[in-house]
């Protein structure tokens, strides 16, 4: 009795020594993060600015991309941190051993501890008091005030200072105007981020497409949509996502294009090898529709309608007729042996069947025939309406990306006839050049370079702000010209806008005059003898073809054409077609 009662004594002084251990812990661990946390954050908000300061500088991140990725840098180090604090708790004979160390109890927690474990064996009365003395010991300390925590002002400093570069890195670009987000992304960028999304969600309900063809559009089309979601998107790049997606849709689409085309030359030369079987009225229907321009047979009911009618003819057949029955079986089993390998062998089977006059196996083979070809035909259905679903989205994604080239290029016209309104904005008024214009300006001489024979460069005098605008009274020049008859005058204007004086300009040769004057014809003198001005060899040539090799010059023109397409020369909805001319110009 009295073992049970000093076990159950032994019991509650443990639970209290546990409890007393586990609030001096929970303080313990308090003052550890209250130490740690501004070395984790100085850590975390270095590495932060490090790494946001070489993504906008060299990627151009926008400030909420900045602000994420610091945001996770010192959350994830923090959260690391606090989960190794608290997680992975000391032991209770670890703990007991360093508060007694802490608040200088002379070993008593961690003897008390081995003592109630049974580590240290002792009579019941010194083991007793041992314990009784540890708990009253322990009962004295308050941990709070024992345990405080412990926020160095230097470390706290240095955190701030670096959280303040940190808020700069990332609201700075916004307010200097230089963040990439501030632009935002076109409307037209806009609508074909959500027709990605549509055609997503179509390709992703439709039946029609196998497994492998879908999966490859679905990628192409997250992909296109995860770049057009990016914020900085220019809309070059929305162009270039879309003209790519309106590719890599097309190679799928042409795919199954050659496959159908496949299938229906294979149908078409076996029905040729069938002919003879084929019903009468079906080869009338054939032609009617040809005529008139309607939807064409379908030929897979036709070859249907044609083994039939051989399955039926076969009893009735001589051994000749047979012969040539399974021939012609065995060429359709040829011709559809790689687009339909089933059938194919079915033919095969069937021709065998006729050939030994096996009715009833010629029976077999031709329901199977039968089921064989609506499989096929059903299978052909959905390739075609996959492959019409694809033309759509084709048809969908280039007109999204021809809508962004127009747009681009509507406000690249605007911004061109701002830029010349501002140009226009300083020249005279229309009043102003009308008041500028010549009088009666007869004969005026040309300058030297554009007539022979003339003596000297007559120059009129113009304002120097205004040159070109106007001309004044004429003035005669030195010479005349022979056969004008009349005197040759030169021009002179005297524009006065700027008050700065005259200067001369080269005078433009103009027989009639500006204003309709000087009606005098000017005929020039032909000479009648028979001498040669010049002679040229031409026995090296003699048909003046071109002697420059095709392939030597095509490369010029070719560098010529891709420095204009990398600049902003050709229009982005031109830029495939002017590609794809000189591409089929290659030698």
């Amino acid at each position: 009795m009295a073992g049970r009662s000093l076990a159950s004594i032994h019991k509650n002084r443990s639970a209290e020594l546990d409890a007393i251990l586990a609030s001096w812990e929970s303080q313990y661990r308090r003052r550890a993060l209250s130490q740690a946390l501004p070395r984790t954050l100085t850590a975390s908000l270095f590495i932060s600015l490090a790494l946001g300061i070489a993504a906008y500088a060299r990627f151009r991140w926008p400030a909420r991309d900045l602000a994420l990725m610091s945001l996770a840098v010192c959350g994830l180090s923090v959260l690391v941190h606090v989960c190794y604090v608290w997680l992975f708790p000391r032991s209770r004979s670890v703990r007991a051993r360093y508060f007694d160390l802490e608040f200088g109890l002379k070993e008593r927690v961690s003897t008390a501890l081995e003592l109630l474990e049974g580590r240290i064996q002792a009579r019941p009365a010194i083991e007793s008091a041992q314990i009784d003395d540890a708990l009253a010991q322990a009962r004295q300390i308050d941990a709070r005030r024992r345990i405080r925590l412990d926020f160095r002002r230097r470390e706290w400093t240095a955190m701030l200072i670096l959280l303040v570069a940190v808020l700069m890195m990332i609201f700075v670009p916004l307010l200097v105007g230089q963040d990439p987000i501030a632009a935002g992304i076109s409307p037209a960028a806009e609508a074909a981020r959500e027709d990605v999304r549509e055609m997503i969600e179509t390709i992703a309900a439709d039946a029609d497409l196998d497994d492998i063809d879908r999966g490859v559009i679905l990628n192409a089309l997250e992909i296109a949509l995860e770049r057009l979601q990016e914020e900085d998107i220019s809309d070059e790049e929305a162009f270039a996502a879309m003209s790519q997606l309106e590719a890599q849709i097309e190679d799928i689409e042409n795919a199954l294009q050659d496959l159908i085309d496949l299938d229906q030359s294979s149908l078409e030369a076996a029905m040729d090898a069938l002919e003879d079987y084929l019903p009468p009225a079906d080869g009338q229907e054939r032609a009617s529709a040809a005529e008139s321009a309607q939807e064409p047979p379908r030929e897979a009911d036709e070859l249907a309608q044609a083994l039939n009618q051989l399955g039926q003819a076969a009893q009735e057949m001589s051994p000749e007729e047979a012969r040539a029955a399974a021939e012609a079986l065995q060429q359709a089993a040829q011709e559809l042996a790689q687009t339909n390998p089933v059938l194919s062998e079915q033919l095969q089977e069937m021709a065998a069947a006729l050939e030994s006059s096996d009715s009833q196996g010629l029976q077999e083979e031709l329901n199977q025939a039968q089921e064989q070809l609506q499989q096929a035909q059903q299978a052909r259905q959905e390739t075609q309406n996959a492959q019409q679903l694809l033309q759509e989205q084709a048809e969908q994604a280039e007109a999204a990306a021809n809508e962004i080239a127009r747009q681009q290029s509507q406000q690249q016209g605007e911004t061109e006839s701002s830029d010349r309104g501002q140009q226009q904005g300083g020249q005279p008024s229309g009043e102003q050049a009308d008041a500028a214009r010549p009088g009666d300006n007869q004969g005026n001489r040309p300058a030297s370079q554009n007539m022979p024979g003339a003596s000297e460069n007559v120059t009129g005098e113009q304002d120097s702000d205004t040159a070109g605008q106007g001309a004044g009274e004429g003035r005669p020049s030195n010479t005349s010209l022979p056969g004008s008859g009349g005197e040759d005058q030169g021009a002179r204007t005297d524009n006065q806008t700027t008050g700065i004086g005259e200067i001369e300009y080269a005078a433009i040769y103009s027989p009639t005059g500006i204003e309709g004057g000087g009606a005098d014809d000017i005929r020039l003198e032909t000479d009648a003898s028979d001498q040669t001005v010049a002679e040229g060899d031409f026995d090296d040539n003699p048909l003046g073809e071109s002697r420059v090799s095709y392939d030597t010059v095509f490369s010029d023109y070719q560098n010529a054409a891709n420095r204009a397409l990398e600049s902003d020369y050709v229009p982005l909805g031109l830029r495939d077609v002017v590609r794809d001319y000189f591409t089929s110009l290659e030698p």
